[in-house]
Formats: C-alpha cells, structure tokens, sequence
C-alpha cells in the first residue's frame, strides 16, 4: 500500500510539473491561421439588460429587474435588431414562439403578462391579437414603481416571416423557446420559402432532436454552438490531456464561448490553446460585455466575440 501511495504521489507531481510547463507555454502567434475579421454575436440584438442576480429568473418577471436604459431599443423588435448590426455585430439572436394560427414571433416569453399588456399564452394568441401588444409595457428599472417603456412597444412584436424579409443577407441565431417538434414543423415551412443561400446564414439554438427535425427539411440550417450539455465531459478530456485528446467530431465546425474571467484557467493562452483547439475543428467566442473588455480582448486571436451590450462594444470591437 506504501508504494502505491508512492507511485501515485510521484505521477501527481509530475502531472503538477507538466501542467505548470503547459500553463505558461503560450505558443507560436504563426500557428493560427489569420482570419478577415471576427464574428460578432449580439444576444436579443440591442435589449435593456438585467441586474443579475436580483431575483430568480424562472420564478420572478425579469422584465420588473432591467437596469437603467441607455438606449430606446426594446428587445426582439425590427429597431433593435437592425439597431444591432448598425452597431457591428455580424450575427443576432433572436427568440421565436408558436402562435395559434401556425405563425411565429420574435420574443422570449411563453406567457404574456411579464412583459406585455396581453394575458395567457403566446401560443394561444392569433397573430392578429400579438401585433396589437405593447412589447414595452412591462419594463422597469425599480421593481414595478414605475414602467419609462409603457406605450413605446405597441405593435412592434414581429413575426419571423417579416424579420427575413427584412434582413435577407444578414446572419441569425434563431432560439426555439417552445423547444417543441410543432413549433419546428412551423419554422421548416416558413424557411422553404427562403433561397438557399439565406437559409445557410441561419443557426438554430435547441434540443439535439429538434434541430434534427428540422434539417431534414431545411439541411442549410446548422448549429453554431456547442450545447452546453454536450460538451462538458469532452471539453475536459481535451482540457487535462493538453489538447493530446481530441474533441469529438460531432463538434467539428461548431463554436465554443467562454467569459472572459475563465481565460486565467487555459493553459497556453492564446496561441498554444486556441490551435489545440482549431486542431479539432472548433472554433472560440470570447463573451464580451464591457468597454474596458472589449478594449482589452479585441486584439486577441478569438474566432469571435458575444455581448449582451452590442450598442457599447460594438464600435470598440470593430475600431
């Protein structure tokens, strides 16, 4: 029992030593491939952002905790979203819901009442009911005292029918927030009408069988990030092996983001580490939500950047 402690304690410190020499060992700028420019994903295109951790997202009306606007945009509308790329970014995401007539809109809620003036389901909603809505009556800044978006959202719930229409040559992320095979029946029958060469600027966010589902139909539609259920346990084989253990193929060409304040735990940033990781085909998105940061990252070798506060960052990422 002796020697195996032993032998145990002598590979412990000699992976310590090597993990160490594979920390601080940053690499070869040449090995990465320069690339024309960077990726820019802006989450909800330009949107009132929340003060984290306030309140518990599943139970409490997000909507009732945003922090003081800095802009007029309200979230998953046709302004915001082309406010977004005037800003800079290079592809929106967007939400999608199912209404009761086999149509669906751009927002992020199942029910209604949180953000809106309109009760129920969104799924048990006409179109014609939906566009009515003021999308903005439910923001604010003090927990309800007061409401500065009231009256300025009415009738500007879209459909995603209208924002590809709009925007044909621009890049989406389309998040399925019904997660359901029904509301991908609807979506493969709206994107048929779309030229092919639209369709493949288009990324789907969802459940492994629901993205399935859908590229039987419209196979130019892919997914551009790894999900997060997918990933872990491969991402760490790649991790502690130094990158000597590959990503699986199922993640080849897909996009893996992390927050800046995780960068101080890869070893051989940048260089080494981003080139273990194009070795497996998977590319790396830096989130990205200040100024200072943007400032400070932008010159890094990233494949691309993700914010919740493109209208800042956005000119500072693309100066």
């Amino acid at each position: 029992m002796d020697i195996l402690l032993q032998l145990i304690f002598i590979a412990i410190m000699i992976y310590a030593i090597v993990f160490i020499v594979q920390y601080f060992w940053k690499g070869n700028p040449k090995d990465l491939e320069e690339k024309a420019e960077n990726e820019i994903v802006s989450h909800r295109g330009v949107h009132l952002n929340y003060q984290q951790w306030a309140y518990q997202k599943k139970s409490v009306c997000e909507a009732r905790h945003a922090l003081p606007p800095q802009h007029e945009y309200i979230e998953n509308t046709m302004d915001s979203i082309e406010a977004a790329f005037d800003f800079g970014s290079t592809i929106v995401e967007i939400d999608i819901r199912k209404t009761a007539d086999d149509n669906l809109v751009i927002f992020h809620d199942a029910k209604l009442e949180c953000r809106t003036d309109g009760t129920g389901r969104v799924a048990d909603h006409p179109v014609e009911y939906l566009k009515k809505l003021d999308v903005g009556y439910g923001y604010s800044t003090d927990g309800g005292k007061t409401f500065p978006r009231r009256g300025m959202g009415v009738g500007l719930m879209p459909t995603l029918d209208e924002v590809l229409t709009k925007f044909p040559d621009q890049k989406f992320i389309i998040d399925n927030k019904d997660a359901d095979l029904e509301s991908i029946e609807i979506l493969s029958k709206i994107l048929k009408n779309y030229p092919v060469h639209q369709r493949e600027n288009l990324y789907f966010w969802g459940p492994g069988r629901t993205l399935k589902a859908l590229q039987k139909i419209t196979p130019e539609v892919s997914r551009l990030f790894v999900l997060r259920s997918k990933v872990t346990s491969d991402f760490l084989r790649f991790y502690f092996s130094f990158g000597l253990i590959k990503l699986p193929s199922q993640h080849r060409d897909l996009v893996i983001g992390l927050k800046t304040k995780r960068l101080k735990l890869l070893w051989g940033w940048p260089y080494r580490f981003l080139n273990k990781l194009h070795q497996s085909g998977v590319e790396f998105y830096l989130l990205v939500d200040t100024v200072e940061n943007a400032k400070r990252y932008k010159s890094l070798p990233v494949d691309g950047f993700v914010t919740d506060y493109i209208e800042s960052v956005g000119r500072v990422l693309n100066s």
